[in-house]
C-alpha cells in the first residue's frame, strides 16, 4: 500500500481525514460525521465498507456515489503501478488495498475538503491506516473477526488502537478492558483521549419509531433537544461520538461548524440497513447486526420499541460468525423464525442455523435458502400490526433491501 502511494506521489498527504475504527457503529458514526460537515458547507468524501446496495456506495461525496466511469478512469491510472509492484518482492496488492487507493485518487481529484475514512478490518494492519488524520475515533470493541484480530477483547482492542497517531486526538466509546488497552496505547504516544460517558455524553429524552431526541453534555458544552431519525439508543451513542469529535475540531479552529449545521446534519443522517424501516404495514425493519455486540444492541432497541411484542424474524448469517452470540439475543423476540442464507460462499448452512434455532426456542421455524423468497414468505405470514425483522448479516440485508426497495 505504501509502495503504491509512493509511486503515485503520496496523494493521501494532500487530503484531510477523520479515521474511524470499531467493532460496531463505524458506518453510522461516519454517516453522522459526513452529514454534519456537509450541512456546515464542506465538500465531504466518505469511504466505508462493505457496500450495502451496490459497489459504488462505498465511496461518495456529499452523499453522491462515485460512478462506474469515474472509477474506471482511476483504475486505468493505477494499472501500470500495480503491475510494477506485482513484479517486485512486495507482490500483488489486495483487492481492498486497490479499492482504498481508488478512493484516495477519487477524493483528491474531486478536491474534497475532508474525508470521513472508515477502517475495513481492525486498524493496525488495515489499508486505511496510512493516513495521519485530524482526529481518530474508536467507536467500541466487541468480539468479531477473531481469526484475524485475536481471540480476546484485549487483543482486538490492541489492533483497533493501531490507528492512534502521535499527537492526534482520539475519541472513543470503548469500555472495560478494551478501554484500558486503548488508553495505554494513547498514553505511550502522548495522545489526548476523550471518552464517551466520562468526558462527554448524552441523556435520551424521547424515542419512538419516528426517531429520538437527546441532550449532549460535556464539561463546557450543553446542547439540548438534538434530533436523529435513526433508531436504537446505540445510535445516540454513535451520534454523541460524532458530536464530540466535531465540537473539538470546531473549538480548536480546525473545522469550524455552527450549532445550526450540527443539528441539521444530525437530523438528516440516514444509514441504510441499521434498524431501517422499509415497509409500513406490516412494519418491516432491516438491521445488519452480525456479531454478539451488535445483536445485543439490536435486542435492547427491540425491547425499547416493541416491548413484549413478538416478531417474525428472518435471519441469514455467515459461517465464520459466533452463531450462539449472534442469535441468542434476538431469538426471545421471535414468534416465527425464517432461516435463510445470503448469496455468498461464506453463508452459514440454513440447516445448521435452523437446528440451532429449534434447540433454543419453541416457535415455528422455516428454512428458505433464498433471501428474497424468505422475505416474501415473511410478508405472506404477516398480519396487520405484525413486525418483520430481517437481520444476521449485511449481505442478507443487502439482498433484502433489493427486494423491499427495488434498489441495487
Amino acid at each position: 500500500m505504501e509502495a503504491l502511494l509512493a509511486k503515485l506521489g503520496n496523494p493521501h498527504t494532500r487530503l484531510r481525514f477523520l479515521h474511524v475504527a470499531g467493532t460496531n457503529g463505524k458506518g453510522s458514526t461516519c454517516a453522522y460525521l459526513a452529514s454534519i460537515y456537509q450541512a456546515a458547507g464542506y465538500k465531504v468524501g466518505r469511504y466505508t465498507s462493505p457496500y450495502l446496495v451496490h459497489f459504488y456506495d462505498r465511496m461518495s461525496i456529499n452523499g453522491v456515489d462515485v460512478t462506474e466511469e469515474q472509477l474506471s478512469g482511476y483504475a486505468e491510472m493505477l494499472k501500470p503501478h500495480i503491475e510494477e509492484i506485482r513484479l517486485t518482492e512486495i507482490g500483488e496488492p489486495t483487492e481492498f488495498e486497490v479499492i482504498t487507493l481508488l478512493a484516495i485518487l477519487f477524493f483528491l481529484d474531486q478536491e474534497v475538503d475532508l474525508v470521513v475514512w472508515e477502517t475495513g478490518l481492525g486498524g493496525r494492519l488495515d489499508a486505511t491506516n496510512v493516513v495521519t488524520p485530524l482526529a481518530s475515533v474508536i467507536t467500541n470493541v466487541g468480539l468479531d473477526h477473531l481469526v484475524h484480530l485475536g481471540p480476546s477483547i484485549e487483543a482486538i482492542a490492541a489492533e483497533k488502537a493501531g490507528i492512534i497517531k502521535p499527537g492526534i486526538p482520539l475519541f472513543t466509546g470503548a469500555v472495560g478492558s478494551a478501554l484500558e488497552v486503548i488508553l495505554n496505547k494513547a498514553g505511550e504516544l502522548g495522545v489526548p483521549v476523550r471518552v464517551l460517558d466520562k468526558d462527554f455524553g448524552f441523556v435520551r429524552t424521547h424515542h419512538s419509531l419516528s426517531g429520538q431526541v437527546f441532550d449532549y453534555q460535556s464539561t463546557n458544552t450543553e446542547l439540548k433537544n438534538l434530533e436523529i431519525k435513526m433508531l436504537g439508543e446505540h445510535q445516540c451513542k454513535n451520534a454523541t461520538l460524532a458530536i464530540g469529535t466535531v465540537l473539538h475540531l470546531s473549538e480548536t479552529g480546525v473545522l469550524p461548524v455552527r450549532e445550526q449545521a450540527l443539528r441539521k446534519g444530525l437530523l438528516r443522517t440516514h444509514w441504510p440497513g441499521r434498524l431501517e424501516i422499509v415497509h409500513g404495514n406490516p412494519l418491516v425493519l432491516l438491521d445488519g447486526a452480525h456479531n454478539p455486540h451488535g445483536t445485543e444492541a439490536l435486542a435492547a432497541a427491540l425491547a425499547d420499541l416493541f416491548g413484549k411484542q413478538k416478531l417474525i424474524l428472518v435471519i441469514g448469517i455467515l459461517q465464520d460468525k459466533l452463531v450462539p452470540g449472534v442469535l441468542e439475543p434476538v431469538l426471545p423476540f421471535a414468534k416465527t423464525v425464517i432461516v435463510t442464507a445470503p448469496d455468498t460462499p461464506r453463508a452459514a448452512s440454513p440447516e445448521d442455523v435452523e437446528m440451532f434455532v429449534r434447540d433454543r426456542v419453541q416457535v415455528p421455524s422455516f428454512r428458505i435458502p433464498c433471501v428474497s423468497d424468505a422475505a416474501a414468505y415473511a410478508m405472506n405470514l404477516a398480519q396487520t400490526n405484525d413486525v418483520v425483522l430481517v437481520t444476521g448479516s449485511l449481505y442478507t440485508i443487502s439482498e433484502a433491501r433489493r427486494y423491499f426497495c427495488g434498489k441495487g
